[in-house]
């Protein structure tokens, strides 16, 4: 499950992902970074998880077409979560996505993730 967060940032696309992320959790996603990306050129993503089990099949396709449509237009992912094993999977993700930084907050950095999250002077974009 997928809830949209209602962050204040106009330039941060925010979720709370829980349990098992379906097609039509990627899907009110996918209509909330389109809506934001008409005021800004780029986004940050603020993820908040709580019991993550994956993805349904579905749910991963879309996923994936949200990243390949919009893989240029996002800068920073915070994720917070109590789990440290997502501090290495960030690790690991930005290799793979050398445009994007990824970073691992716990729940009591919630504000430092929403700032960092928000900058927009992000290193991989300057030349």
């Amino acid at each position: 499950m997928l809830e949209l967060l209602p962050i204040p940032i106009g330039n941060v696309v925010g979720v709370k992902v829980s349990g098992k992320v379906n097609h039509q959790d990627m899907e009110r996603v996918l209509v909330e970074v389109k809506r934001k990306l008409k005021d800004h050129e780029s986004l940050g993503v603020y993820i908040e998880l709580d019991h993550f089990k994956g993805f349904t099949l579905r749910g991963l396709l879309k996923e994936m077409r949200l990243l390949s449509c919009f893989l240029g237009h996002f800068t920073r992912t915070a994720l917070v979560s109590d789990t440290q094993w997502y501090r290495r999977a960030a690790q690991i993700i930005t290799h793979w996505t050398p445009n994007i930084e990824i970073e691992h907050f716990t729940p009591i950095q919630h504000d430092e993730a929403l700032i960092w999250v928000s900058e927009r002077d992000v290193g991989a974009f300057s030349g």
